[in-house]
């Protein structure tokens, strides 16, 4: 059980539950406005003292240049009508210290093919370095995905998928083929892979049928290693029912997970099978690390009615030999679910956990999504998860029935697991944002500056000092609140908490349209987040981090 004295002796040295510390606010500078430009997605990217904002509407992209230093907006570029008419945005990336837009144009005539090209980005001139090179084409039509990121607005489908190795030496593009049998039960996906160079240049390709049907099988994550061989993290489901328990009193999974390796070339793939120990996994990650293994970090769930809830992190490794290992069910402590909730909550949680050795249903977090995987240099990991929901509204009006949709993004719990897989620390952040337009200015952004980790959102004043047994005051999408930076240190797990500025509360003018997406690391001590001013024009912001 999680149970307090349990927590006292497992964690006390681990974990540290009191409240997170005030300090003063942050520093920042505002650039001069500068002329507002509308796009469906609009990406960021910064070196040196430059940094660009890369903004896609339709088929014209505009480049706009910034001065970090001041922060200054220096130019702007233009390119109408720059992808051709059946151009499809697939990724604005950076790799091998380039920047790239790709893009597919499907090929309808006579040959039949889909083909990928890239438009090199020069970050100094703020402008694209040459016309677009074809990077390889497809014989063929592939298998169009939908948007997995909120940043393509176009809903255009893509064709191609994008990874890069940790050390970002090799890139892999992954496409699929349309199947010869529109029956999931029936056909085995063909996926198809190319593996660039820096210079863009193909190193190795392979197209190999998958070794179990779709309807059994479920792709979590993919991976690529400095050798360019391609990892598959796959659920595979015992029967075709495609449910993750056979009934909702089965406290098994219907499902076991599978790594998938090809290596550089390859056509069949070498499997490694991962036992569960009979937990259930809601969110899984990996990434290669500097000494040639896959480190996994999760969320995993024993079994309770609703899977959706959260009952701790699992890790684990895949060594050279493809052999799992230092793996650990890490549990989330009941004092920590118990920081910033009300008072009857807490007992609630008390009162499931005393009943855990009867009904096997302890308290546990609802609804916890994890957001992000990092490594550290000495081979520790970082996870952050966030609470995350939707609920959906339908209603009859006199024209029909309608849909909305309410977003709720609750505390961020963060944890780092060293390279044996043991707990070094575990925090909670507390917030409660609701909106109903998506993520918007609500989430967090992750980064990581001088041994500390940062977790950047909106919130409301209210809970700029918030109790440990208070629960957060609400903040509403759209309606203000003050930019806060929550940082921990990596060491220890020493949590500061500050407040960067009031958006509604500015000398010269109010910020609008605050969006997650928009802030992007510019330094090792700073990052940066454009914003609306109103008058049909923005300002980009910079916040020192020490």
């Amino acid at each position: 059980m999680k149970n307090f004295f349990l927590g006292a002796m497992l964690f006390l040295s681990m974990l540290s539950f009191s409240q997170m510390k005030v300090e003063d606010s942050y520093s920042y500078k505002v650039s001069e406005p500068y002329k507002v430009f509308d796009a469906d997605e609009k990406h960021y990217f910064s070196r040196d003292n430059n940094s660009i904002a890369v903004k896609i509407d339709g088929r014209n992209i505009m480049i706009q240049k910034f001065d970090n230093e001041k922060p200054k907006f220096v130019s702007e570029k233009l390119y109408k009508e720059f992808l051709p008419k059946n151009g499809v945005i697939e990724e604005v990336y950076e790799f091998g210290n380039k920047y790239y837009i790709f893009y597919s144009s499907w090929d309808g005539g006579n040959v039949k093919r889909e083909q990928l090209f890239a438009a090199e980005i020069d970050i100094e001139k703020g402008e694209f370095v040459s016309e677009p090179k074809r990077v390889f084409y497809i014989d063929g039509k592939v298998k169009g995905m939908a948007p997995n990121t909120i940043k393509y607005m176009n809903f255009n489908l893509r064709k191609f998928e994008f990874y890069r190795s940790h050390d970002k030496s090799k890139m892999l593009v992954k496409f699929s083929r349309i199947p010869e049998v529109k029956n999931d039960k029936k056909s085995n996906e063909i996926i198809g892979y190319k593996v660039l160079n820096f210079d863009l240049s193909v190193n190795s390709e392979s197209e190999v049928k998958m070794p179990y049907t779709e309807r059994i099988m479920e792709n979590l994550d993919y991976q690529l290693n400095k050798n360019g061989d391609l990892f598959l993290l796959e659920k595979i489901f015992e029967d075709d029912s495609n449910k993750d328990r056979k009934s909702k009193k089965d406290d098994k999974p219907n499902y076991h997970l599978e790594i998938l390796t090809l290596k550089a070339n390859a056509k069949e793939f070498q499997t490694t099978k991962i036992d569960l120990k009979d937990k259930f996994i809601n969110n899984l990650k990996f990434i290669d690390s500097p000494d040639d293994k896959m480190v996994f970090g999760g969320i995993y769930n024993s079994g309770s009615k609703d899977l959706d809830d959260a009952d701790g992190f699992v890790t684990f490794q895949l060594d050279k030999n493809f052999a799992v290992i230092n793996k650990n069910f890490i549990e989330f402590p009941l004092e920590l679910m118990n920081q910033y909730v009300s008072e009857k909550t807490a007992k609630k949680n008390e009162k499931k956990e005393a009943k855990e050795d009867e009904d096997g249903e302890g308290a546990n977090i609802k609804n916890l999504v994890l957001r992000d995987l990092s490594l550290n240099p000495d081979g520790s990991i970082v996870l952050t998860s966030e609470v995350y929901n939707v609920i959906v509204h339908t209603y009859m009006t006199s024209s029909g029935t309608r849909t909305s949709y309410t977003y709720y993004y609750g505390s961020v719990y963060a944890a780092k697991i060293d390279s044996n897989g043991k707990l070094g620390w575990m925090k909670k952040i507390p917030k409660n944002q609701i909106g109903s337009r998506g993520r918007g200015g609500m989430s967090f952004q992750y980064l990581f500056n001088n041994n500390n980790h940062y977790v950047v959102f909106l919130d409301n004043v209210k809970n700029i000092d918030l109790p440990l047994n208070k629960f957060p005051a609400r903040h509403s999408d759209g309606k203000g609140g003050y930019l806060t930076c929550v940082k921990i240190n990596d060491k220890d797990g020493s949590v500061t908490k500050g407040s960067i500025l009031d958006v509604r509360g500015m000398e010269e003018f109010n910020l609008h349209q605050i969006n997650m997406d928009r802030v992007f690391q510019s330094s090792e001590n700073s990052f940066m987040m454009e914003a609306y001013k109103k008058k049909k024009e923005d300002v980009m912001l910079k916040i020192n981090l020490n």
